[in-house]
């Protein structure tokens, strides 16, 4: 099997345990112990194998077994252990710099559990912890790495993992910068290979409280539990650490801080991928229709308010969300990441070719920082103090401009450390003394600096191709499992849609505000956002249903029904956009928008004397509006008042430079059934010569006005010697 056929198998195997097909993920385990695993693997999957027949055997003969959902969960983690450990040594040598990094690691650490753990007593018992994870000497210390990538290469947690990271979380003499190594290399592996004592060591971080430590610790946990939200009920332990958690406050009113701020720092890799993605417009067909033709469209605009202005209200009763976000916007903190390119070429110093030091917390103190002259020293220290306190820069960005500071000649040092204290100030400036001081902003702070720099680690570390981007991942909230206990269902749900809805993510918009439909709390603007977000989906059968919805609170109306008159435009039922078009005309008779619309459900219903009168209402309140001059000249053409279209072509071949080619070509029908033949030659030819339009496209337009050109005078058996004689140049 090659390696995208095992992870196909592999994540086949987890959707059959996620919705209870046992049996099926059983056989995709015989199928990856075939491609040369060990004997002690097959023994496992048999054992797993009978314990689950005779379950189902039980099951089948009548016997009521009060364990058998305790049974399931117990063969479940059974199935999805073995399959991690299945696929992590099938895939090993699709990552050979994390397999090269595991092979250092066992020479230096060796692979006797009692060597290790003697070698880890030695570590902690000798109190030197510093030089061994920060390395106090050189920051490039033999020694330093491993202990990092001891934690983050850990498959499975054994007792000496255990004994070393408790220790450096009980241990007051372990620097706070230090254990926020250790936080980060326990998340990374929990990211990396699952085992819910991962989950339970950061818990322990995250009890502890200590700042920054508590701060990584809780978005490790919350990340890790994003990527295994579908195993989590499998173990009760877990289920019951995460409702101990949810009885701390503080701890979920972060939690949501934390998915938002997850969802900002995505935000300008999601709009650049949705940018690339975009679908271009299909290429119009060759046959141009009535539209087209006369650009009815734009006429007014089609949908000239958009959202709803009531919307704008209803903003600041979401609680709690932008309020943050304002705070974020200040502070240059948003997910967005406003420093993220001006820095990623600062990536290259061979200080971020370390793993680990991706997530050093930044301190003035750290050796890779320090300089070799003592002349200006303080200006050095201004500097790497100001970045200490600088909250709109993450970490890893306080290091590369820092280390770039190294290397700018020292005259202009001093220049540069000043024009930075001024910046910092003005940054200041934008927040109140009462808010730099506030304790939820500081948190709120660091939780954005320690997410910014995962971001960087996954979209810039050299060897980023070996790990999986967490940013990638899709994300359903509403069936997060640690949602339901860590937040108020309702309101943070209210919050992420709305979040979604102003950044434009339409899709997740709909699925929020479908499940907030669901949790029984309709409102009219539910069912508006809900219309709205399925009209920029392009889904207009599901947006009229959702307006249909909000139509029947009797809020809004006019908005509403508007809003289901161009529904029914875009489903072609223009008789019943008409309906709706004169009971939004009922309220606003001066709307605009709405007479052009009703114009053009006229016209299609081949209602031109009606078509001519709304579109002469749009010229009356809008004199200088010549757009509407094409239907309106059109009509006339059709129902035979040449008089009125020649005035109406002349009009709108005077006011522009660079008539259309349908200007053009409508002009020569009208010059030609009056009898003007050179003069319609002209136009006619002219509508060629803009190039805008080919002589098929041409042909095809002529042939479907044929009808009209016949029925105002021209001969039909003439028909094909004009259109040939026009082509022929």
């Amino acid at each position: 099997m090659t390696g995208k056929e095992i992870e196909s198998s592999y994540n086949g195997l987890l959707g059959n345990v996620k919705i209870g097909r046992f049996a099926a993920a059983i056989e995709t385990l015989h199928l990856l112990i075939r491609q040369g695993i060990s004997s002690e693997s097959y023994y496992e999957v048999e054992a797993i194998e009978e314990n689950y027949r005779n379950l189902l055997k039980y099951t089948y003969e009548g016997y009521a077994d009060p364990k058998r959902n305790e049974i399931l969960s117990s063969i479940a983690v059974s199935i999805l252990a073995l399959a991690d450990e299945l696929a992590d040594h099938l895939l090993e040598d699709s990552s050979p710099w994390q397999k090269l990094a595991r092979i250092r690691l066992n020479q230096e650490f060796g692979t006797d559990p009692l060597v290790i753990a003697s070698k880890i007593d030695d570590i902690f018992f000798s109190h030197e912890v510093t030089e061994l994870i920060e390395g106090e000497s050189s920051h490039s210390s033999p020694v330093t790495d491993p202990i990092f990538k001891f934690i983050w290469l850990t498959r499975e947690m054994k007792d000496y993992h255990l004994r070393l990271i408790r220790h450096v979380n009980q241990d007051d003499g372990v620097e706070w910068h230090e254990k926020c190594l250790v936080v980060s290399s326990l998340t990374l592996s929990a990211l990396n290979y699952f085992d819910p004592q991962k989950l339970e060591l950061l818990s322990e971080f995250v009890l502890k409280h200590q700042p920054q430590v508590y701060h990584r610790a809780l978005v490790g946990f919350l990340l890790t539990l994003i990527k295994y939200n579908d195993r989590i009920a499998y173990y009760p332990a877990l289920v019951k650490l995460i409702g101990d958690l949810s009885a701390d406050e503080e701890i979920c009113r972060e939690a949501e801080t934390i998915i938002l701020q997850l969802l900002m720092a995505g935000e300008t890799e999601r709009i650049t991928k949705e940018f690339e993605e975009e679908v271009l417009p299909d290429m119009k067909k060759m046959m141009p229709k009535l539209g087209d033709k006369l650009q009815l469209d734009n006429v007014v605009d089609e949908d000239p308010e958009g959202e709803n202005p009531v919307w704008k209200e209803m903003i600041d009763e979401v609680p709690g969300l932008f309020e943050k976000i304002e705070k974020f916007s200040r502070m240059q903190m948003e997910g967005a990441d406003v420093f993220m390119s001006t820095f990623a070429m600062l990536k290259r110093f061979d200080f971020f070719n370390e793993m680990k030091n991706w997530f050093i917390p930044f301190y003035h103190g750290h050796p890779a920082l320090k300089e070799g002259s003592s002349e200006d020293a303080a200006i050095r220290i201004r500097l790497m103090e100001g970045l200490e306190k600088a909250f709109y820069i993450c970490n890893s960005d306080k290091y590369s401009f820092g280390l770039n500071f190294k290397g700018i000649p020292p005259q202009q040092r001093s220049m540069i450390v000043t024009h930075f204290e001024a910046e910092l100030e003005q940054m200041k400036e934008l927040a109140s003394e009462e808010e730099i001081l506030d304790p939820t902003m500081i948190s709120n702070a660091i939780f954005t600096q320690y997410i910014q720099d995962l971001y960087r680690f996954y979209k810039l570390y050299p060897q980023r191709g070996e790990f999986e981007d967490i940013f990638k991942q899709n994300l359903d909230y509403p069936k997060l499992f640690f949602l339901h206990k860590f937040s108020d269902q309702k309101v943070f749900s209210e919050q992420l849609a709305t979040f979604y809805f102003s950044k434009d993510h339409w899709k997740e918009a709909v699925d929020l505000y479908s499940y907030l439909e669901e949790l029984g709390n309709a409102t009219s603007q539910l069912y508006q956002k809900l219309g709205y977000a399925w009209q920029k989906s392009g889904k207009w059968n599901e947006a009229y249903d959702a307006y249909r919805k909000a139509e029947l609170f009797d809020t809004d109306r006019h908005w509403v029904v508007k809003k289901l008159a161009l529904c029914s435009m875009k489903l072609n039922d223009f008789r019943q956009a008409l309906i709706f078009i004169e009971e939004a005309l009922e309220l606003k008779p001066e709307d605009l928008n709405l007479h052009s619309q009703a114009g053009q459900c006229n016209l299609n219903l081949n209602e031109y004397s009606e078509a001519i009168r709304h579109y002469n209402q749009v010229r009356f309140f809008s004199p200088g509006n010549l757009k509407a001059l094409r239907p309106i000249g059109y009509c006339h053409f059709i129902l035979g008042e040449l008089e009125k279209a020649a005035e109406a072509y002349q009009e709108i071949l005077e006011s522009t430079e660079d008539p259309g080619p349908y200007d053009l070509m409508n002009a020569g029908h009208v010059a030609l059934c009056r009898g003007e033949k050179e003069k319609a030659l002209g136009f006619y030819r002219a509508s060629l010569n803009t190039h805008a339009i080919s002589k098929k496209v041409f042909r095809d337009a002529f042939l479907e006005d044929q009808p009209y050109l016949i029925k105002n005078g021209i001969p039909e058996g003439e028909m094909p010697f004009i259109l040939e004689y026009i082509l022929i140049g």
